[in-house]
């Protein structure tokens, strides 16, 4: 059956040659048609098989489709699906349009029917779409003569074939499900050909199937933001599944030469990259189909729960970043309220809890005037809340809790921790408090507050971050951009009695938010500031530079460099270029903080006293750095302070920046 024919076989006049069909695809109408016939035809009317199954019985078998036909690439009998298509019944396969990203374990009509919606979705004619799809394009009957003979292609060869098709197609179409738990991102190959799409900048889609859709918009309303975050969390080359072991090192090696292969659990920051690449491509997709899917659901009059619109504006805030999906997110949250107002909703526990995911987004913004909108939502949040008589209930809490940020925002300290104090008892009063997100950002926040009170012993507080970290982990959500937050500030606490513990915690803090997709949020951003000022104190320069200048960058793009955080960054960031003697870069970056300072006094004069004290206080250092070159000062950079707190110095005064 594998022998090699002793003479040359008879060409067909419609093959192909061999480097055409290389890159042959099928149509997506053939395969809706004629493929899902030939499945049911071979496994019975209702059987819905998988491409293992498919390969054992149509794909190499003895009444394949190729069987007794002639392969293009190498002139031998039995050849792939796509070229007996492409000999034998004409106008379904074309040069391949897409590259599916896929796993075998999918069943043939979740590949195809997915394609079919694809297709649909985009206004594309499926008989113009053609698609190389692995299991048939390959030749089955060649792979498994090489499997008999032990023998595997090589990597390199393997290699360049799939970045001949990639780069071709220049479209790459990963199919995922289930969406939460897709089989796909655990493939080495596949999240390879991810990674592979961004460097090359193809063109990069995600296919959902119907019902993972509905259960992808399900989860927008019922389980938050976190399924979203665990998603992406699960992006990890390093333990991705192979085929073929060596396959599995040789794609390592290619992407961290100097990692040991054969060392266990070994952390890879080039590996670590490739995953927050993947994740960001994956994420901008999410995004792009939860907007899309709320809107056309809101058009069609369809019934949206209020908690998936604040839901999608989140999304639309932190992971793509940028002023325009600000504002979209913004738009979202005015949506929300329009149709909780013509629904008659608005005097419901969800939309006091609308109020408040708001309140929460305009706070984020940095603008005097959105804080002032937050603190009216706010106080109308909790008028409603006592009004229906929910103010023992978790989104009440998490009024509570953003009201204390807002206390220290305005100078208010006593109140903050009164008001951090009262959320914690609200949510401990239900008994489901380790079990609770709010609650653990609300241990944090007393932690983080009591560390800069004098007098709180240190156990104390750690033991407040240690329970926090335990809710975290025990409702399974270590990668979130909440337990990064809480293990930044963990770092920066114990920074003041153990420097090597507390690079521990700060680069754990790093995995955690790169592994969950929150490198393009604010957290992520406050982190670098606080790794380049933890290596500033220790005088690592070059590690404190590179992180300080990332996160300027970053706080720029979301829209924070005019903040306190942003100010403190640039700060920073001067106090270091002045420690490796790069006086022009320091000066440089100085005046702008300078400019940026007298802008926002100007701005802000009239509002909060406390506001306008720490950017004065902050005005001043940075005139005394100026004048002395900063020569004459301690190395270490300025601390981070609690949330809601104008940043200070390491003495614990919060006046300056």
């Amino acid at each position: 059956f594998w022998l090699k024919p002793s003479r040359a076989l008879p060409v067909p006049p419609a093959m192909s040659t061999p480097e055409e069909s290389e890159v042959l695809g099928l149509s997506v109408a053939y395969m809706v048609s004629t493929f899902l016939e030939e499945v049911k035809k071979e496994f019975g009317e209702d059987a819905d098989p998988n491409y293992y199954e498919v390969n054992k019985r149509m794909l190499y078998s003895d009444s394949a489709k190729g069987r007794h036909l002639v392969c293009p690439r190498d002139r031998r009998e039995g050849c792939s699906y796509v070229d007996a298509v492409h000999m034998s019944e004409k106008g379904h396969t074309a040069p391949a349009t897409i590259m599916l990203s896929w796993s075998w374990h999918y069943t043939v009509k979740t590949v195809v029917f997915a394609l079919a919606r694809w297709c649909r979705v985009n206004g594309k004619d499926p008989a113009e779409v053609f698609v190389w799809q692995c299991a048939l394009c390959n030749n089955q009957f060649r792979v498994e003569e090489n499997k008999a003979k032990g023998q595997w292609e090589s990597f390199d060869t393997f290699k360049a074939l799939f970045e001949k098709r990639m780069d071709h197609t220049n479209h790459i179409v990963s199919l995922m499900a289930p969406w939460d738990e897709p089989v796909n991102i655990k493939r080495i190959w596949c999240v390879f050909e991810k990674h592979m799409a961004v460097v090359k900048g193809h063109k990069f889609d995600v296919i959902l199937p119907e019902e993972e859709d509905a259960r992808f918009q399900k989860a927008l309303e019922e389980g938050g933001m976190q399924p979203v975050w665990e998603l992406f969390s699960k992006v990890d080359i390093q333990s991705a599944e192979a085929t073929s072991a060596t396959d599995k090192k040789n794609i390592l090696h290619l992407v961290d030469p100097d990692l040991d292969l054969d060392a266990a659990g070994v952390y890879s920051k080039k590996c670590s990259k490739l995953n927050a690449e993947v994740v960001s491509r994956l994420q901008q997709w999410f995004v792009r189909l939860a907007e899309q899917s709320l809107l056309e659901r809101s058009e069609r009059r369809e019934p949206i729960h209020l908690q998936a619109w604040a839901n999608v504006a989140f999304l639309l805030e932190t992971v793509r970043g940028s002023e325009e999906n600000w504002d979209k997110a913004t738009n979202m949250y005015h949506r929300a309220m329009e149709v909780a107002k013509a629904d008659g909703e608005t005097e419901t526990k969800q939309y006091a809890f609308l109020l408040v995911k708001y309140a929460s987004h305009l706070s984020r913004s940095g603008s005097q005037n959105h804080r002032e909108q937050a603190d009216f939502l706010n106080e109308e949040a909790e008028t409603l809340f006592e009004q229906i008589g929910e103010t023992s209930s978790h989104e009440y809490a998490e009024l509570v809790k953003n009201q204390a940020i807002a206390f220290g925002i305005a100078g208010d300290y006593t109140k903050q921790r009164q008001y951090l104090t009262r959320a914690r008892a609200v949510l401990e009063r239900t008994g489901e408090h380790m079990t609770s997100r709010t609650y653990a950002n609300i241990l944090r926040l007393i932690a983080k507050g009591k560390s800069m009170t004098r007098g709180t012993a240190p156990e104390e507080v750690m033991d407040l971050f240690q329970t926090a970290e335990k809710v975290w982990d025990g409702i399974n959500s270590r990668y979130s951009m909440g337990c990064g937050a809480l293990l930044r500030e963990m770092g920066l606490y114990v920074a003041k009695t153990d420097k090597a513990r507390a690079t521990e915690y700060l680069l754990e803090a790093q995995k955690v938010l790169v592994a969950s997709g929150s490198t393009q949020t604010q957290d992520y951003a406050n982190l670098l500031k606080a790794m380049g000022a933890h290596f500033c104190d220790i005088r690592q320069y070059d590690e404190a530079q590179r992180n300080l200048e990332k996160a300027v960058k970053h706080y720029e793009k979301i829209r924070l460099l005019e903040s306190v955080p942003g100010i403190t960054a640039l700060t920073d960031l001067g106090r270091v270029y002045f420690a490796q003697s790069k006086d022009e870069l320091a000066v440089a970056t100085l005046r702008r903080c300078e400019k940026i300072i007298k802008e926002l006094i100007e701005e802000r004069m009239g509002s909060h006293v406390s506001d306008i004290n720490a950017l004065r206080t902050k005005q001043s250092y940075v005139a005394k750095m100026l004048q002395g070159g900063g020569r004459d000062r301690a190395p270490n950079a300025s601390a981070e302070q609690p949330q809601g707190l104008p940043p200070g110095s390491r003495g614990g005064h919060r006046g300056a920046g």
